[in-house]
């Protein structure tokens, strides 16, 4: 048994993004983090892990179970010695986050143990740890090249590349019209040619009962945005760019802006 960590104090920190595939589960890594502190005799109460699922590691800004666990280590007497990840990268896959937030943790007092990369205590271990850390940074941003470079190309061939518009739905892999969405989308656009402003149509459309894609309420700004898609003319824009879709449009003569 590692006398180092015996009766120390940890909290488990787990997280796991929807781009990388090569990843533990939640499940798997605090089994992980679980044995380690078993083994070691470090003291892990059950509801001591904090969670952040589905959350990219480039930066803690949007982590709120990581923000809650640095907001528990500052508070006096401290409630914990050591955080436990399953990987480092699991803590941050961004080099200047990581030196950051773990020099606080040291100021505090407490230390950021991986379970599967052991490093030792000498004066080596820093250089260990910052390879690993350059390695997860390197790892983070050519996975987000190679995804982006995938839409591109998926862009160039007017594939989808983003979530369906009001009118439309998602079937094998194309965007096909929902009817009964793509008759309001033009309505409204009749409406709007007949001299209706955006928050009257609004108004129709709240009349008629005709609601969101998220179930709320039409107002100008939604007619708005609908009408000046060039979505709805079969044509995609992604990062700046503008291409024809392989979808049916809902309007077939040209738009005048797009």
């Amino acid at each position: 048994m590692d006398n180092a960590f015996f009766g120390k104090r940890a909290v488990g920190y787990i997280r796991v993004s929807t781009e990388e595939q090569t990843e533990y589960s939640p499940e798997s890594q605090k089994k992980a983090i679980a044995d380690f502190a078993k083994m070691r005799g470090i003291v892990l109460p059950v509801d001591s892990f904090f969670e952040d699922l589905g959350i990219s590691g480039r930066s803690v800004k949007n982590r709120p179970a990581f923000l809650k666990m640095m907001a528990l280590a500052k508070e006096r007497p401290r409630a914990f010695d050591l955080v436990l990840v399953w990987k480092f990268s699991r803590f941050s896959r961004s080099r200047s986050d990581s030196v950051v937030y773990k020099q606080q943790l040291r100021k505090l007092g407490v230390l950021v143990v991986s379970v599967t990369e052991p490093i030792c205590c000498d004066p080596t271990s820093v250089l260990m740890e910052a390879m690993l850390e350059a390695m997860d940074e390197y790892y983070s941003l050519n996975l987000g090249e190679e995804v982006r470079r995938g839409m591109r190309e998926k862009f160039a061939r007017g594939e989808i590349v983003s979530g369906p518009p009001f009118g439309y739905r998602v079937k094998d892999g194309r965007f096909v019209l929902f009817a009964p969405e793509a008759a309001a989308v033009r309505q409204m656009h009749v409406w709007r040619s007949e001299g209706c402003s955006y928050k009257e149509i609004a108004k129709r459309l709240q009349a008629d009962g005709i609601r969101t894609r998220r179930g709320g309420e039409f107002h100008a700004r939604e007619v708005s945005y609908i009408l000046h898609n060039p979505f709805y003319w079969g044509y995609q824009r992604w990062d700046g760019q503008l291409v024809k879709g392989n979808f049916s449009p809902i309007f077939e003569e040209n738009p005048q802006s797009l």
